[in-house]
């Protein structure tokens, strides 16, 4: 899974946000998965996605990579709540675009249980 550096990276570009890397342990635990939050891959410079001129000026794609390990059915688990997190920052974030309502990024850090 891929997204965006700004939306898990501090302000200072010091770090990863704390709330985030709570969250993904969080998620990690409940669901007995590893969560590993990856560097930017390389862009390949023979991919079909580089043209003339252009596969040279961005050597790096710039999201993170959120890469989840387990088995199948705790890894889609995993995964959904990542993706339900994501979507919470983005609404946080960008709430111009279309979100109805303004959350923070406390609301997705609650305790996982069920």
């Amino acid at each position: 899974m891929d997204i965006d550096t700004n939306l898990v990276i501090t302000q200072d570009m010091t770090g990863v946000r704390g709330e985030v890397l709570k969250h993904l342990d969080d998620v990690a635990k409940f669901t007995g998965t590893d969560i590993f939050l990856l560097n930017p891959k390389h862009a390949d410079p023979e991919g079909p996605t580089s043209s003339y001129g252009n596969g040279s000026d961005q050597k790096f794609d710039q999201r993170l990579r959120i890469a989840i390990y387990g088995d199948p059915e705790s890894s889609e688990h995993a995964k959904t709540r990542v993706l339900i997190m994501i979507d919470k920052v983005v609404c946080s974030t960008k709430y111009l675009f279309g979100c109805r309502s303004v959350l923070t990024l406390n609301s997705f850090t609650a305790p996982l249980t069920s």
